[in-house]
């Protein structure tokens, strides 16, 4: 009679053995485990393909998957280490997914994409060659991610996080105050410029987040004169350009007609702002609102180079400069003025003007 070891003997109950000296219980057992660790790898894998290939050593015990088996896969490069405690499938050159990835769970509870990183997630215009990781954490915790900047926030609250994805970021707003300390005067406008393209409504909440959390920020005193310069130029009111026309009267003697239609015959060549019909000079107030896109950038030079082949001279001005510096643009005017008055000829141009409705029905 074949005699087991004790340890077999536990696994086998009631003894029953098999001929080659083996218990079933013990092959069914061992085999369950095999089986058990196969779908343990399969959810582990499943969970890393839905976060680009990264996982962190937790998800371990919630797929059942030992540390050893893990050890063993690194050991062969089938698995590589990208942060103490993550782990990405594959031995390739990790992506912008992958390494935002890794970074928000080697930085763990809490962690946001914020700065350039939610900038880009959220659409908005940022510096192409800055491929760096952004993230923010609360200020309570620290965390030192290798190749990440990693800001530690006092007021960062679940209204200021988004999902894009995957990804937790931070939100169009709260991501635009953030952008004001990281970003030169030309991008801070770009982003900002992208986020009213999106939405011209985003500029009220941006006012709020910073109203909010701007204060004593870097950077934030910038996008607030942005917010005051869109809000100014959101459209010229007619009594300012009245009060304007108004200066230029006593300055020139001659006060000019506002809302102006220059027309060819019967043709509408353009509707000007200001215009002194009788000497070919008129001036046009761009607000930022309108005029801001690429679209009507080209738009305003097709209408200044018809202006230009009809015999008149044309002064564009931002409204901001009419707000900042009303003294400037007086003057600038007044000047052009004098100098056309000084070089009036006889017309026989091809332009022939009419008024705007309002000014005939007055």
């Amino acid at each position: 009679m074949a005699v087991f070891p004790p340890a077999v003997d536990a696994l086998c109950p009631g003894g029953a053995k098999t001929r080659h000296g083996w218990c079933a219980g013990a092959f069914l057992a061992t085999l369950k485990r095999v089986r058990t660790g196969r779908a343990g790898v399969r959810r582990l894998v499943e969970l890393a393909s839905k976060q680009f290939g990264v996982v962190a050593r937790a998800d371990l015990g919630f797929t059942d998957v030992s540390w050893k088996w893990l050890r063993g896969r690194l050991a062969t490069r089938e698995w590589t280490r990208v942060h103490r405690g993550v782990f990405r499938l594959g031995c390739n050159q990790p992506g912008r997914d992958e390494r935002e990835m890794a970074a928000l769970l080697a930085a763990g509870e809490g962690a946001v994409l914020s700065h350039i990183s939610a900038a880009r997630r959220l659409g908005l215009a940022v510096p192409p060659r800055d491929d760096s990781v952004h993230l923010s954490i609360p200020a309570s915790r620290k965390a030192n991610v290798r190749g990440a900047k990693v800001w530690r926030s006092r007021n960062l609250s679940s209204r200021d996080v988004a999902n894009r994805a995957r990804f937790r970021v931070t939100n169009l707003a709260r991501t635009m105050v953030d952008l004001a300390s990281v970003l030169d005067d030309g991008w801070l406008r770009a982003a900002f410029d992208s986020a009213l393209q999106q939405d011209t409504a985003y500029v009220g909440w941006i006012s709020r987040v910073l109203a909010k959390c701007g204060r004593g920020r870097r950077g934030a005193s910038r996008l607030r004169l942005l917010v005051e310069e869109y809000r100014r130029g959101e459209e010229v009111p007619d009594s300012a350009l009245e009060s304007l026309a108004m200066e230029l009267a006593r300055a020139t003697g001659r006060k000019p007609r506002l809302h102006y239609d220059v027309l060819d015959g019967g043709h509408h060549v353009a509707e000007v702002d200001f215009a002194w019909p009788e000497l070919g000079l008129c001036a046009q107030f761009d607000g930022w609102k309108y005029h801001r896109t690429r679209e009507a950038f080209v738009k305003d030079r097709t209408c200044d180079r018809a202006l230009f082949e009809h015999g008149w001279t044309v002064l564009r001005y931002p409204w901001d400069d009419v707000v900042h510096e009303p003294d400037t643009v007086i003057e600038g005017l007044v000047r052009a003025f004098e100098l056309r008055a000084r070089s009036q000829r006889p017309r026989t141009g091809r332009a022939f003007s009419s008024p705007h409705p309002k000014q005939r029905a007055s």
